[in-house]
């Protein structure tokens, strides 16, 4: 068909459609960068057994704004500040996870190994490992302990706890580049349970990890006046708070907010009346832990920052620590911000998009409003 006219379009109008189809193509593809769930999805599948954090901690400081100017200390903590001024606040999220270490290889050609971190060990009998060599990755299964077939069958521990993979014998096992003091991570897959909600080994504490990042990016730095921030991805949280530790000898705080896992109890079989935080209800503040007990005036100011920007925010009680507390003794306020995690310190931590994003825009309302 030929149009009885053909319209004129002059260069300007030209242009506005040439920068219009770009923006269409382009502006897709930079917020799925920035979405803390993709952040998430791609800092789960690495390995980083606590004191073997170094791919996670590559991954996340290559993925940090380039204006700024990040560093590594011995430690192996990732961090950037920016700012001067008071209050100094410091943000801080851990980069390890729960694993194994192989400790013995033994002469039938199995693997004994060293756990790091509170494990729920009962999960991994019969599930599937890697092996991190020099070699690249060996892939083994954790033995059914002996006896597991009969009405009483023995407890599964570290002792009877076994991996093979595929060897009879030591020398095969050395042939396959596995040695002493490789790292061992349960097989990890993303299980999408909907869209906005997935489940795997080491949401605990890559969520956390991905909220700090996507804030990071978000963020416009240079509006930040009169205030000094700081961004820290920890190492070995999960064995006793070491590389949080390291950093309160060298940083002077006036607030910390550890980014990290609010144990909940939501899910069919627990006790609800303690540790309860809504899956898909928003972020949480842990006001009250096994190492903090949050001012009540500092409660209140977060929960005033959230409800002006109409953030979601739930406040609870759980057990455990956070990397924050080893900042209480230098004076420093500790404020815990959480999303609200199921099942965790299994191999099917379940989070909802939801809450990870109210997190993340928890982390840049505060950075912005405090």
């Amino acid at each position: 068909m030929k149009l009885l006219f053909e319209p004129k379009i002059n260069w300007k109008a030209k242009v506005v459609i040439f920068l219009i189809a770009l923006v269409s193509i382009f502006l897709p593809l930079l917020a799925q960068e920035v979405s803390p769930w993709n952040l998430l999805k791609e800092l789960i599948l690495l390995p980083g057994v606590s004191g073997r954090e170094e791919r996670v901690a590559e991954v996340i400081a290559s993925k940090i704004p380039a204006g700024l100017k990040w560093q590594k200390d011995e430690m192996g903590n990732v961090y950037f500040t920016y700012g001067n001024g008071k209050p100094h606040l410091l943000f801080v999220a851990h980069m390890d996870e729960l694993g194994f270490f192989v400790q013995e290889i033994t002469p039938q050609g199995t693997l004994k190994l060293r756990s790091t971190g509170g494990f729920l060990l009962w999960n991994y009998e019969g599930e599937g490992v890697t092996i991190w060599t020099k070699k690249g990755k060996v892939e083994g299964i954790v033995r059914p302990r002996k006896g597991y077939l009969a009405a009483e069958a023995p407890p599964f521990n570290l002792e009877n706890l076994e991996v093979e993979v595929g060897a009879e014998s030591s020398n095969e096992v050395q042939e396959m580049g596995i040695q002493i003091g490789d790292m061992v991570t349960i097989n990890k897959r993303i299980i999408e349970l909907r869209t906005d909600i997935l489940a795997s080994r080491a949401v605990d504490d890559r969520a956390g990890c991905a909220a700090l990042l996507a804030a990071a990016k978000k963020i416009v730095w240079s509006k930040i006046k009169s205030k000094k921030i700081t961004f820290a991805w920890s190492v070995q949280e999960e064995i006793g708070l070491r590389g949080a530790a390291s950093l309160a000898e060298k940083m002077m705080v006036d607030y910390v907010f550890a980014i990290d896992t609010f144990v909940s109890t939501d899910s069919p079989l627990e006790n609800q009346r303690f540790g309860l935080a809504r899956v898909g209800e928003g972020a949480v503040v842990r006001a009250i832990d096994s190492s903090t007990i949050v001012p009540h005036h500092e409660l209140e100011k977060v929960i005033k920052i959230a409800s002006a920007r109409g953030i979601s925010l739930q406040l609870a009680n759980s057990r455990g620590g956070n990397d924050g507390s080893v900042f209480i003794s230098k004076g420093a306020v500790n404020i815990p911000l959480s999303w609200p995690g199921a099942y965790a310190h299994s191999f099917i931590e379940k989070i909802h998009r939801s809450d990870l994003e109210s997190l993340t825009n928890l982390i840049i309302a505060i950075v912005e409003d405090w």
